[in-house]
């Protein structure tokens, strides 16, 4: 069947606006073909259980951080204040590893919006600390968050581990990582956490951990900073020497992340007295308000392929070190930004969020968003409908996919019976990866 061939990056950039829905099902396409109209996936809350110790050792704090982003909310306008006005609802519970439940708590934060900041409230967060006391021992931790609004709901786990040290002489608490530390007027520090983990491709970081010295003099003790990637690859940020005095010492170093690029890491704590690794974080570098699928900056380049034109895709594939990549990945998608001037990129997100879907519908024995199904679903969304037919005498098994919206239509044949179903006639061919 002959369909008519159409500038692929044009197509995406008309269908872009379209909602990406996770149903395979046949659905009508929305006529209003505008940005506001993105279905982008965002994270209601943060959370990080940290762990603290007390004198003694024989009992411990977790203390439970929550960040609440302001843009995942919603608020109502209070017609007498004009404050915009919500609340949510945090519900913990935590169990031990016999899985009795030894805290079950709620509570209920209000959100208030000031006129004056009801341009640029979106950008902020709402951060709540918990402390609990327990036992050292292994917990798993519940957290659960409720807009009361929208009554939008979410929940996260963790397993948290207060450690028994009455046998160590030095330990540490849990690494918090921070996004922003300085000192006011009268000398106290102020620290903002990233609840999140995040180093959001920052150039310098700060972390923040309590160090324990049982002894009853001071302590001179050396620390070193490794991070190793998803390759098990190990770099050294940084090493200090501390002078630990009696007691609880509080830490707060900068880090360099230059040498960090776009992915999941492990940040280890190492007394270099010892050996011993004393605390282990577990963190993420990837840009602000950038998909959280972009882990590998070599895939995410690739996959641009699909939108880029070939003198884009050359100087992208033109770019030989890490950070000349980034660079030239950053740049191709801010002048592609429809809203420039705003810290998200919704043509970018929605991009990536259409990989992700395509990699969970169409994988096989290659990603999803390498195969045909995969290349057009990335391109064009959700068909308008999709006529399948997979089990039939003398016929191969196949599918029909209809766009209304762009009177395009594509026909898939699984000529392998093993689910890889190709284009009868490809849209084009200079990119594709099989």
């Amino acid at each position: 069947m002959n369909t008519p061939r159409q500038n692929p990056l044009l197509a995406f950039v008309i269908c872009i606006a379209l909602f990406v829905s996770l149903s395979s099902h046949s659905q009508a396409q929305p006529k209003d073909n505008t940005f506001a109209n993105y279905s982008i996936v965002k994270e209601l809350f943060y959370a990080d259980p940290l762990i603290f110790y007390y004198k003694d050792s024989s009992n411990a704090r977790l203390d439970l951080y929550v960040q609440i982003p302001y843009d995942g909310i919603q608020l109502k306008k209070n017609s007498s204040t004009k404050n915009l006005q919500g609340d949510v609802t945090i519900s913990v519970k935590i169990n031990d590893e016999t899985g009795r439940n030894i805290v079950n708590e709620s509570f209920t934060e209000n959100i208030i919006i000031a006129p004056s900041e009801a341009k640029s409230y979106k950008d902020d967060s709402k951060f709540i600390v918990k402390p609990f006391t327990i036992a050292p021992g292994k917990y798993d931790v519940s957290v659960t968050f409720r807009d009361n609004s929208s009554r939008a709901e979410a929940s996260k786990n963790y397993i948290v581990r207060a450690i028994d040290h009455k046998d160590d002489v030095v330990f540490t608490s849990s690494i918090m990582i921070v996004s922003d530390y300085e000192r006011d007027a009268a000398g106290k520090k102020k620290i903002t956490p990233s609840v999140n983990n995040n180093l959001g491709v920052m150039k310098d970081f700060y972390v923040f951990y309590e160090v324990y010295n049982t002894k009853s003099e001071n302590t001179e003790a050396s620390f070193s900073y490794i991070v190793e990637d998803s390759k098990n690859t190990s770099v050294t940020l940084q090493t200090s020497k501390l002078t630990l005095t009696p007691g609880v010492n509080k830490v707060i170093e900068k880090l360099s992340a230059e040498k960090l690029t776009i992915g999941d890491y492990k940040l280890q704590l190492k007394d270099n007295g010892t050996g011993k690794i004393l605390e282990t974080k577990n963190i993420i570098n990837k840009w602000v308000n950038f998909p959280v699928s972009i882990k590998d900056i070599d895939v995410a380049i690739a996959q641009v392929q699909y939108i880029a034109s070939n003198d884009e895709m050359s100087k992208l594939n033109d770019a030989k070190s890490i950070s000349d990549k980034e660079k030239a990945f950053i740049d191709f998608w801010k002048k592609k930004d429809p809203s420039l001037g705003t810290p998200r990129n919704e043509l970018m997100v929605e991009y990536y969020n259409r990989i992700k879907i395509a990699n969970e519908r169409y994988s096989h024995y290659v990603d999803g968003w390498k195969t045909d199904m995969g290349m057009v679903f990335i391109i064009y969304g959700n068909p308008s409908s999709i006529d399948r037919h997979p089990f039939e005498n003398q016929t191969k098994p196949y599918e029909v996919w209809d766009y209304y919206d762009i009177n395009r239509q594509f026909v898939f044949v699984d000529d392998t019976g093993f689910g890889d179903y190709r284009l009868i006639t490809p849209i084009y061919d200079k990119f594709r990866m099989r």
